[in-house]
């Protein structure tokens, strides 16, 4: 994957030169509503995050395991269906909320003590996450979308369930990795569809029809499959086309292709 990561940097950078540049500047506003039209939906599933976090800090309060850990599932629901734009837009409370692998605060510090050690003594975690989801949610609000944004944000999300994500993915104490994934792809989709579908079916209908089926292909081998039975190469590989599917739509949008990594 590596190759055509070098590649997006490649293209990425001669995107905004000539009639790239002309192409780029006439199409963005459009997108642009697109993108703030799809905000409600970002808006809504971190809500939804903020909310079951608030249920977990609860239930860890009551020294209630179970109740714990079903609120922590809920949450993490929630904010894997936004990861389109949280890196992209937020990365300092993206990293205080979402580390890992090497995480002392957020969801998978949270998630060692309820699922590895079987504990809820980790109140303190809770709390923050709570003031930081609370915070995510209020710059959310205040802070426009833009096409550009989240088609770097989705095209890398596509980029982790192929690299990392497949490999066994980030939430193994809770076994909840592979779900996470169909959050991530139900996320990749509402942003797909939401802003870009449209405007890309004028323009190139064969780039949409690719982008739907590799959604597609994605979300049933993730349905379908449990930890121990999911086909990771094909995961690994479906992930890399659906990448290449995604930089390959940036030109026929008027936009420039994704930067996938430093």
């Amino acid at each position: 994957m590596r190759s055509f990561l070098c590649a997006a940097f490649l293209v990425g950078g001669l995107a905004g030169t000539g009639l790239w540049g002309a192409t780029i500047a006439a199409a963005a506003p459009a997108l642009d509503q697109e993108a703030q039209s799809f905000k409600p939906y970002v808006v809504k599933r971190v809500e939804e995050s903020l909310a079951a976090a608030q249920e977990l800090r609860a239930r860890m309060a009551a020294a209630d395991l179970a109740g714990a850990q079903h609120a922590w599932i809920a949450a993490r629901a929630g904010w894997e269906s936004v990861e389109t734009v949280t890196d992209e837009f937020f990365p300092d409370l993206d990293t205080a909320i979402d580390a890992w692998p090497d995480a002392s605060t957020g969801f998978h510090a949270i998630e060692a003590r309820l699922f590895g050690a079987h504990r809820t003594d980790a109140l303190p975690q809770a709390e923050t996450l709570v003031a930081n989801l609370r915070t995510f949610a209020e710059k959310l609000r205040a802070t426009p979308l833009t096409a550009q944004g989240v088609l770097n944000g989705t095209a890398r999300l596509a980029y982790e369930i192929g690299e990392s994500k497949a490999d066994g993915g980030e939430s193994p104490f809770s076994g909840n990795s592979f779900a996470e994934i169909g959050d991530n792809l139900a996320g990749i989709e509402a942003a797909y569809r939401g802003i870009f579908a449209s405007a890309l079916k004028h323009a190139d209908p064969a780039a949409d029809k690719a982008i739907e089926q590799r959604i597609g292909a994605l979300a049933a081998l993730v349905k379908v499959s449990d930890t121990h039975s999911i086909d990771r190469p094909r995961l690994r590989q479906l992930g890399e086309d659906l990448v290449l599917a995604l930089t390959a739509a940036a030109p026929p949008l008027g936009l420039a292709t994704p930067v996938l990594g430093d």
